[in-house]
């Protein structure tokens, strides 16, 4: 009987191992497989431009050239507005599925949030403004410089 119980408790720490072995592999890996994906979609810096009655915020974005960027445009008016750089969206280049904007020019309605992942290509002095009738003229205008 005593050999049975050493037996019974060796069988015990076995599978006690193995589970602990296997719960590992359940919990551990899909991590690590999240941090690899949060570093590889992390490489890019994210910049929220907000866009108000007549005014972007910031109104000069400074970006370098060949370095991954996230524009997240953020509409908090309650109008639409637009982000029209086409010269800029132009110099740049996007993630395999992706595009430039037609027409250089993103549409943001009302409350509205929309992102473009780019990479700038061309170092320059790029102008920006919202398209929409009088909005340029009232203040809703600025600059995307790209710096080598």
């Amino acid at each position: 009987m005593v050999l049975n119980v050493f037996v019974l408790e060796e069988t015990m720490r076995m599978i006690a191992g193995a589970l602990a072995v296997g719960i590992s592999f359940v919990f551990i890996l899909p991590l690590g497989g999240v941090a690899q994906s949060n570093a590889a979609t992390g490489a890019a810096e994210t910049i929220t431009v907000r866009m108000s009655n007549f005014s972007y915020d910031p109104d000069h974005l400074h970006l370098k050239a060949n370095m991954p960027v996230r524009l997240r445009l953020v509409n908090d008016s309650s109008g639409r507005h637009d982000f029209s750089a086409p010269a800029f969206f132009a110099a740049s280049s996007y993630p395999t599925g992706s595009s430039a904007p037609p027409d250089g020019d993103i549409s943001v309605g009302s409350e509205q949030t929309v992102e473009i992942a780019l990479v700038p290509r061309k170092p320059g002095t790029y102008p920006l403004r919202c398209t929409h009738f009088l909005h340029s003229l009232f203040g809703m205008h600025g600059t995307i410089e790209v710096t080598p």
